[in-house]
């Protein structure tokens, strides 16, 4: 049976340009898997599958760019067995069926059978695009299964969902959510303005975290930067340093699970640490209305830097840097001539875009 397709509209669709690194799609596939980020996300998270061992490095994946999302599919993963420790995916799905345009019988059976096996579980439907319409599909969809013999339950808290971008269509079993995600039952309280763990997860795995690591954050609020490297990196050393008392009361009780852990309020720009083998600095600095002044953001992002590079370790130092304010970040830079940058990505948080810089310093010239 065909999907019901909207009405045409002359209104601008919001599905973003679909890309994809091959430009046909798999027909069928028996293990299937679509993978969630926040916008922005998707190169990162293609190579922490490939960390993770689910992904081969040179496999091809299909994104699809959503508003507030990236979709990565996936027809075929080497192991699911890494899945459960993604950090920056906001969810990974079973992928039971997949295509264009129509769902056919077969695939309809199919997904009853595999939905028998999960239990109840609520249908979510999500369109974008000009071709499905939303409530056309979930009411269709509805009838067709429960006429093969299970019913969505609008009740229940677990979901799954259908997902059309376009003329593609997939239908999404969560096997594993954000929240759920090793070592994040850890945090006890948010700070308003925190990152979202899995964009504190991407920054983190920028930075490449390795055992012999003292890791710094030198704006460290309620503690997500340095709870996501040490998932990376637990052999690390970790120090964290705040203005704000309460933030780093909060991080405190964030943080209970670190033993190799340095924790206090102080002014980043003036920092005095014991540690002076500092090799890896994460920092979400000041940005948006409420936590940045573009008028003064240079010289604080400056400031920083310099107080940062005091305690920095002679060979292996980086900095992974994220800001909305990329003008006065690039400003600051140019003071810093033993340093090279590399842009990492950019991604939306709290509907700005921020930026991302991996900051190193410069090989010496032979």
């Amino acid at each position: 049976m065909k999907l019901t397709k909207a009405k045409p509209s002359s209104k601008p669709s919001q599905q973003t340009a679909e890309k994809s690194e091959k430009p046909r799609e798999p027909k069928a596939a028996a293990d299937a898997w679509l993978f969630q980020s926040p916008p922005g996300l998707a190169a990162v998270l293609k190579r922490e599958l490939v960390f993770r061992g689910a992904l081969d490095r040179k496999q091809d994946l299909f994104i699809k760019r959503q508003r507030n999302h990236d979709l990565l599919f996936a027809n075929k993963i080497k192991s699911d067995a890494g899945l459960t420790k993604l950090r920056t995916a906001e969810a990974a799905f079973r992928c039971p069926i997949f295509g264009r345009y129509k769902v056919s019988q077969r695939q309809l059976q199919t997904l009853a059978d595999d939905l028998q096996k999960v239990g109840p579980r609520r249908l979510v439907v999500s369109v974008a695009g000009r071709v499905f319409n939303r409530q056309d599909l979930s009411r269709w969809l509805e009838k067709e299964v429960s006429a093969r013999g299970y019913d969505f339950d609008p009740n229940v808290e677990d979901e799954v969902w259908m997902f059309c971008i376009d003329e593609a269509y997939y239908f999404g079993i969560p096997i594993t959510k954000a929240r759920d995600t090793e070592g994040r039952e850890h945090r006890s309280e948010e700070r308003h303005g925190s990152l979202p763990p899995p964009i504190a997860a991407a920054l983190a795995f920028g930075g490449m975290p390795k055992p012999g690591d003292v890791i710094l954050d030198p704006v460290c609020g309620s503690g997500t930067l340095l709870a996501e490297a040490y998932a990376y990196a637990p052999e690390a050393k970790f120090i964290g340093r705040d203005l704000d008392s309460q933030a780093v009361a909060i991080a405190r009780s964030n943080l209970t699970h670190i033993s190799e852990l340095d924790l206090a309020q102080a002014d980043s720009r003036k920092l005095e640490l014991k540690e002076k083998n500092v090799s890896l600095v994460l920092a979400n600095f000041p940005f948006g209305l409420q936590f940045g002044d573009k008028k003064n953001n240079p010289a604080l992002y400056r400031d920083i830097l310099h107080a940062c590079l005091k305690f920095a370790r002679p060979e292996g130092w980086r900095a992974v840097l994220f800001t909305s304010d990329i003008e006065s970040l690039r400003a600051a830079l140019v003071d810093f001539k033993d340093l090279e940058t590399q842009d990492l990505f950019k991604v939306k948080v709290r509907g700005e875009i921020a930026y991302a810089v991996l900051a190193k310093r410069k090989s010496a010239k032979k």
